[in-house]
C-alpha cells in the first residue's frame, strides 16, 4: 500500500479502507482494530481492519501511540500544510496526526518570523480559516501537533512545511461561492466517517447524526459537484456510503427514519421523552433530498443507476399512510414510536415548515394519503391570517408575531420551488418574500434595542445565550441573530441578503467566521457568539444560494414526475377554494 494512498484514506476517512477508489479490493475487516483522530473530534475513530491493513497503515505512517499507554515515540508532526487564498483571509488545511489532542497554528509576516499563535478555537481541526479583514496581504503559517497527559503537561511535536497565503480583496460573487464551499464541507469533510451522514452538531457526541440534515446534506452534495468544490465521481461515491447505510444499516418504522440516527450502528436514537421512534418530518425532509439525489445522479454509469435504484427503494417504503390519523379529521401525526405508539400525538398543522411532508405523501406511489388532508389537517385554523406588519400586507401563517422565524421559508423549500405552489392569489415564493421584508424592517426599527440591528438582520430557530430556541421577531427576540437566516433566504431577497453577508463577513469576520464558515448564532448586544455549527442551520445555507445563483436545486427536484400532478392538484383546490369563498361574499380564504 503506497504512502499516498494511505495518506488519502486518512484524508478522504474511507477510500482505502472500505477498498473504494484505486481499484483495490475491500479489506478483511475481522482482527484488529485501527484507533485514529477524526478531523474535527477529540474522539478516537475505531475502524476494524486486518492484520495486514493494521501493519501497512503503522508502516506507511509511523504511528506512534495507536496502542493505549505505548508511545515511546516523539510526537508527529502534520504533514501536508497548504494555504489557500480567500476573501480577506487564508484557508490552512493539512493531513491529520494520530494520537493528538490539537493542533497549534502560528503566523508571520516574513519567511523567519517572528511567528504568532493564532486563536484556534477548534484544536482538534485540520481546517483553519484566517480572517485577516484586508486583501493584499502575505503570511507565512506553520502548525505543530500538541498532546496533552492526565498531569496537565503538553507535549508538542516539530513544527510542519511551511505555507505561504495571501488574502484577497473582497468580491461578492466569490464571496458568496467561499460560504457555499464552507456549509458543504460541513456535510463532506464533517460527515460521520462510516455512515456519511450529517452529524447534528459540532460539540455533540460524533455518532448523533440527523436524519432531515442528512437530507440537506445530499443537496450540498450537488452544490459541490457543481462548483467544483470535488469530483462528480467523490459526489458518487458518498451518495453511494450515504444511500446504502440508510438501506442496510439504518432502524426505519414503517418506512420512516427516526430524528437521529446513530451513524455507527445505525440504531436510533431517542431525541427527547417518547420520540424513540419514527420522525415523519425529518423523514420527509430526508425524502426531498433522496429524491433529489434520485435526480441529479442521472448518467448511465452502474453508480450512478445504483444511487437511483437506492433512492427509489427508499422513497417507496415510506409509510406515509401510516402516521394519518382520520378521527375527527384527516392530518399527519409527526411521531411514532414502537414502545410508546402515537403517546406525542403532535399533528402536523401549518403554516409551519412542513409542507413538504403533505406533498411528498401525497405524491407517494405506495402508500399515498388523499388530498382531503392537506386541506383540512394542513390548513389549519390559523394557516392564513390577514395582517399587516411594518407596512406589508401578510397572509400566510398567523399573528403571533410580524414574522415567522425564517426556516419555515427553507426547509421544505431546498428542492420544492415555491414559485410553483399558489396560497391566496400569491405564489409561496412572494410569501417568503413577505416574510423577510417584514424581518429587514424589523431589523432597523430595533437598531437602537439591539446592536448591530439594520445592516444585520435573520431572526430564526437556534443557538442563544441560553441555548437553542424558535427565535421571532417581537416578544421572542432577544437579540440573536443567525447567518443562516439572511443566507437561506438569499433567492427570496437578494438586495436585502447580500448586505447584510458582506456587514457579516467585512465588518464581524473575525468574530463571527470560523473553519466551516459563519458560526450558527450570535448575539452583539450580550457579547455572545455561539462557536458551534448546527447542521440543520448549516444545511440549507449553500443550496439555497444555488438557488438563488442558477435554480439547480429548485430546477433539479422539480423534475421528480410523482411531484407535479400534486403541485396541479394543490393549485387548482386553492383557486376552487378562493372561488368558493369570493361567491359566499365571506372573505377570501382559509380561516376567515
Amino acid at each position: 500500500m503506497p504512502k499516498k494512498r494511505v495518506t488519502r484514506a486518512i484524508k478522504n476517512r474511507r477510500t482505502v479502507l472500505e477498498g473504494r477508489g484505486d481499484n483495490s479490493p475491500a479489506v478483511d475487516c475481522r482482527e484488529f482494530v485501527i484507533e485514529y483522530k477524526d478531523f474535527a473530534l477529540s474522539a478516537l475513530i475505531t475502524l476494524k481492519c486486518s492484520a495486514k491493513t493494521f501493519c501497512l497503515v503503522l508502516l506507511a505512517f509511523g504511528i506512534a501511540g495507536i496502542a493505549h499507554g505505548q508511545n515511546n515515540k516523539p510526537l508527529a508532526g502534520p504533514e501536508g500544510l497548504q494555504a489557500a487564498s480567500r476573501q480577506l483571509g487564508v484557508a490552512l488545511e493539512w493531513e491529520p496526526v494520530m494520537g493528538v489532542s490539537g493542533y497549534e497554528v502560528q503566523r508571520a509576516g516574513t519567511l523567519k518570523g517572528p511567528y504568532q499563535t493564532l486563536n484556534n478555537k477548534f484544536e482538534q481541526f485540520t481546517l483553519f480559516n484566517d480572517f485577516i479583514g484586508v486583501g493584499g496581504t502575505n503570511f507565512y503559517y506553520r502548525v505543530c501537533s500538541i498532546k496533552g497527559d492526565d498531569k496537565g503537561r503538553v507535549q508538542r511535536s516539530d513544527w510542519s512545511n511551511l505555507a505561504e497565503g495571501h488574502s484577497e480583496e473582497l468580491e461578492t460573487n466569490q464571496l458568496l461561492t467561499e460560504v457555499q464551499k464552507a456549509g458543504f464541507d460541513y456535510f463532506y469533510e464533517f460527515g460521520h466517517l462510516v455512515s456519511g451522514l450529517a452529524r447534528i452538531s459540532i460539540r455533540r457526541d460524533p455518532d448523533i447524526c440527523a436524519s432531515g440534515a442528512s437530507g440537506m446534506g445530499f443537496f450540498n452534495l450537488g452544490v459541490g459537484i457543481e462548483r467544483g468544490f470535488i469530483s462528480r465521481q467523490e459526489g458518487v461515491n458518498r451518495a453511494l456510503l450515504e444511500l446504502k447505510f440508510l438501506s442496510q444499516s439504518a432502524e426505519r418504522f414503517h418506512g420512516a427514519f427516526p430524528h437521529l440516527i446513530n451513524g455507527r450502528t445505525g440504531k436510533a436514537m431517542p431525541f427527547g421523552a417518547y420520540d424513540d421512534g419514527a420522525d415523519i418530518v425529518e423523514t420527509a425532509f430526508l425524502m426531498e433530498g433522496v429524491l433529489f439525489a434520485r435526480e441529479y445522479f442521472s448518467r448511465t454509469s452502474a453508480d450512478e443507476a445504483q444511487i437511483r435504484s437506492l433512492a427509489d427503494g427508499l422513497w417507496r417504503n415510506v409509510e406515509w399512510d401510516w402516521f394519518l390519523k382520520t378521527d375527527p379529521y384527516p392530518v399527519l401525526i409527526w411521531h411514532w414510536s414502537p414502545r410508546w405508539g402515537w403517546k406525542i400525538n403532535l399533528h402536523i398543522t401549518g403554516f409551519n415548515e412542513c409542507q413538504i411532508v403533505y406533498l411528498l405523501a401525497m405524491a407517494s406511489p405506495t402508500h399515498p394519503i388523499k388530498p382531503d388532508a392537506y386541506w383540512e389537517g394542513w390548513e389549519g385554523p390559523s394557516y392564513g391570517v390577514d395582517r399587516v406588519a411594518y407596512g406589508i400586507h401578510m397572509s400566510l401563517g398567523n399573528s403571533n408575531a410580524p414574522a415567522p422565524p425564517l426556516f419555515m421559508a427553507h426547509y421544505s423549500y431546498l428542492g420544492l420551488d415555491p414559485h410553483e405552489l399558489w396560497f391566496r392569489g400569491k405564489t409561496y415564493f412572494d410569501h417568503f418574500r413577505d416574510f423577510c421584508l417584514v424581518q429587514v424592517r424589523y431589523a432597523w426599527g430595533n437598531s437602537d434595542v439591539y446592536k448591530g440591528y439594520g445592516p444585520l438582520w435573520g431572526i430564526t430557530a437556534s443557538a442563544g445565550p441560553e441555548g437553542y430556541r424558535a427565535f421571532q421577531p417581537g416578544k421572542q427576540d432577544n437579540g440573536t441573530l443567525a447567518p443562516t437566516a439572511a443566507l437561506s433566504s438569499m433567492p427570496y431577497v437578494p438586495d436585502q441578503s447580500l448586505p447584510c453577508l458582506i456587514e457579516m463577513y467585512q465588518n464581524n469576520g473575525s468574530q463571527l467566521w470560523g473553519p466551516l464558515g459563519f458560526y450558527d448564532s450570535f448575539n452583539l448586544t450580550r457579547k455572545w457568539v455561539s462557536k458551534t455549527y448546527l447542521c440543520i442551520d448549516q444545511g440549507p445555507i449553500a443550496p439555497m444560494i444555488e438557488n438563488y445563483r442558477t435554480g439547480m436545486c429548485w430546477k433539479t427536484f422539480m423534475k421528480c414526475q410523482e411531484i407535479q400532478p400534486v403541485i396541479k392538484l394543490i393549485n387548482a383546490g386553492e383557486m376552487a377554494r378562493a372561488h368558493a369563498v369570493e361567491v359566499k361574499g365571506v372573505g377570501n380564504g382559509v380561516g376567515q
